[in-house]
């Protein structure tokens, strides 16, 4: 009877693990929807600077009353610098930047440049399909530990607000 105990336990726990793993966590904000991550990844060699960009669902509507009020563009490590304020963000999308930023290689990263753009439209001209996209950067010092051996990365959430 004790061994049929912890088995069940033991399979309870294991499905609520791979649930939560099957299901990507998100870290919109409740009344939000998550449309994806953009993200990029550099070395001390190669820094990572590119236009990164995702699609929305199909038929997602955008709440266009909300906007961003703040918002962290960059690090400011290793030269990484973003002039972009929360009032550069399309209003209905909501971003959250983070990249890699340790001591030992000193990584630096930025996103600026949002953009969303009507990729589909109806017959009607009703937006059906939108993309989002940014700028990414991220850089490596050469200074840290074995410069050569360091990455760096770069990743932003896209949240935008359903209007229901």
């Amino acid at each position: 009877m004790r061994h049929r105990k912890v088995f069940i336990i033991g399979t309870l726990v294991l499905i609520l693990l791979l649930s939560s793993l099957a299901f990507p966590q998100s870290n919109c904000p409740e009344g939000f929807a998550s449309a994806g991550t953009l993200s990029g990844t550099g070395a001390a060699s190669e820094p990572f600077s590119k236009k990164v960009s995702l699609r929305l669902p199909e038929d997602a509507t955008i709440d266009e009353s909300f906007q961003q009020k703040k918002v962290r563009s960059t690090n400011g490590r290793n030269g990484a610098k973003s002039s972009m304020s929360a009032e550069d963000i399309p209003k209905g999308i909501l971003i959250i930047p983070y990249g890699t930023s340790d001591d030992v290689y000193k990584q630096g990263w930025a996103v600026s440049e949002p953009e969303l753009k009507a990729m589909d439209r109806d017959s009607n001209g009703k937006v059906t399909r939108y993309q989002f996209g940014m700028k990414l950067f991220c850089s490596v010092s050469n200074s840290g530990a074995n410069p050569q051996f360091g990455e760096c990365s770069v990743s932003v959430e896209v949240c935008y607000k359903p209007l229901h």
